[in-house]
């Protein structure tokens, strides 16, 4: 990939929580280089309209829920290598866990996050006690931790759910991530963060071996009502993050430029779905106070299809283009290969589905229902679609069904169902 030009356009342009949270008992308490080792759109919350008045398809589908399911290679299981008698211990702390979290989970869901910010001393407070936290005992604070929530004694704060599993993920490393896939646990990426943090080196290992194929991750992704690149790029921001806090910036330099240009030149020919994914993460820190202009021409250098596609989504979903959202679309239009074009297209068109600096939808809903049908209007379909999901669960569904291409169309449903049922659980739920 090209390097120099990514370098000139850069050119120019933080047991006892004394005072605060009283909690019972305590608990047993240079710069990073990878080496080779041994994959969602914006859309505004504003007032669902009623059917008839929402931007709609003109043709009507009887199919509401379209699934497809696939079978993939077994991969070996993860190995214990403990003691009898920890392992023992261990299983039995998990257990009580897991009982703990099946508890109050349903109750929590219900209850309001506390949206007042922690002050300083309550943060420190909260690390403190964390300082505490080995791979070997995590799952017990977990266990606290939930509990507390439950009595009241710590408010259910962002602050302290991302402390924690940043934590983890800096103390467990490999050992919790197998853990929580495992179990498909949704706070499996919460850790990657962290672990990237301490351990960059050893989470691009797991990331490089990573099969999103293996029956464990997809039943994970089921489970979760996650999907398949969304989970990569929190792998991605993962190992970007640890380095670049590795020397302390704050922003990406061109030592850094390097580094993670020669990381994805080696997942170009191991994975490159991971290359992209990647890609779209180092794309969202280098838009960063760019001008529309001069991000066009930082996409137009990439010549592999693939990762000039990864460019131009970040750049497109960054917001660039939100002073004037047509022109994401007339950019996207302006790509001449197909994979880079389509998927701006998509982007682009998930932003036209808001109403950003006031765009009309229903203007783009016309327009797409004026387009030939083909596999640009079907990459626009999806974009916009998604980006209903938020303000239209049904809608976004309806637009979804009307991609011309059968597997492309199965794909995108099964998405936005996925989206919905986990970013819209009060909506009302696709049926077969």
């Amino acid at each position: 990939m090209k390097k120099k030009p990514i370098l000139l356009f850069l050119s120019l342009a933080g047991l006892v929580l004394l005072g605060f949270f009283l909690l019972p008992g305590s608990f047993t308490s240079p710069t990073p280089t990878i080496e080779d080792p041994g994959g969602s759109l914006k859309s505004s919350r504003i007032t669902t309209e009623k059917l008839e008045t929402r931007p709609k398809p003109e043709s009507e589908s009887t199919e509401w829920w379209i699934s497809e399911p696939t079978a993939h290679p077994g991969q070996k299981e993860y190995a214990e290598a403990h003691p009898e008698e920890e392992a023992k211990e261990r299983v039995e702390a998990e257990q009580e866990a897991r009982e703990e979290a099946e508890e109050t989970a349903e109750e929590q869901e219900k209850e309001p996050t506390e949206e007042r910010a922690l002050t300083e001393a309550e943060k420190d407070a909260v690390n403190q006690f964390l300082t505490q936290m080995t791979a070997e005992n995590w799952r017990e604070v977990r266990t606290v931790l939930l509990s507390s929530y439950k009595d009241g004694t710590i408010p259910r704060h962002p602050f302290v759910e991302n402390t924690f599993w940043s934590k983890v993920g800096e103390v467990g490393g490999e050992k919790a991530a197998d853990e929580l896939l495992a179990d498909s646990d949704p706070a499996f990426p919460k850790i990657l963060e962290g672990w990237g943090k301490k351990n960059p080196q050893g989470l691009f290992e797991y990331l490089w071996n990573l099969k999103i194929n293996d029956p464990k991750v997809q039943k994970y992704l089921a489970e979760t009502n996650n999907r398949e690149l969304p989970l990569l790029d929190q792998f991605s921001n993962g190992i970007i993050e640890g380095l670049l806090r590795a020397d302390s910036s704050e922003a990406i330099n061109d030592a850094h430029v390097e580094q993670i240009s020669g990381i994805i030149d080696r997942f170009m020919e191991n994975d490159p779905q991971k290359a992209d994914s990647l890609m779209r993460e180092f794309s969202s820190r280098v838009v960063k106070g760019q001008n529309p202009e001069a991000l066009k021409e930082w996409v137009s250098y990439y010549e592999k299809p693939n990762l000039q596609a990864a460019a131009v989504q970040r750049v497109i979903e960054s917001g660039a283009f939100d002073e004037n959202p047509a022109d994401a679309a007339e950019f996207a239009w302006s790509l001449e290969k197909d994979q880079p074009r389509r998927t701006a297209l998509s982007a682009a068109y998930a932003r036209l589905a808001n109403d950003t600096k006031g765009h009309d939808p229903f203007v783009t809903a016309a327009q797409l229902n004026e387009m030939n049908k083909g596999a640009d209007r079907d990459f626009a379909l999806n974009g916009f679609a998604h980006g209903l999901v938020h303000q239209d669960p049904e809608a976004a569904l309806e637009w979804a069904r009307e991609i011309s291409n059968e597997g492309f169309r199965k794909v995108v449903v099964e998405n936005i169902s996925r989206r919905i049922k986990k970013e819209r659980p009060k909506a009302r739920q696709p049926t077969e």
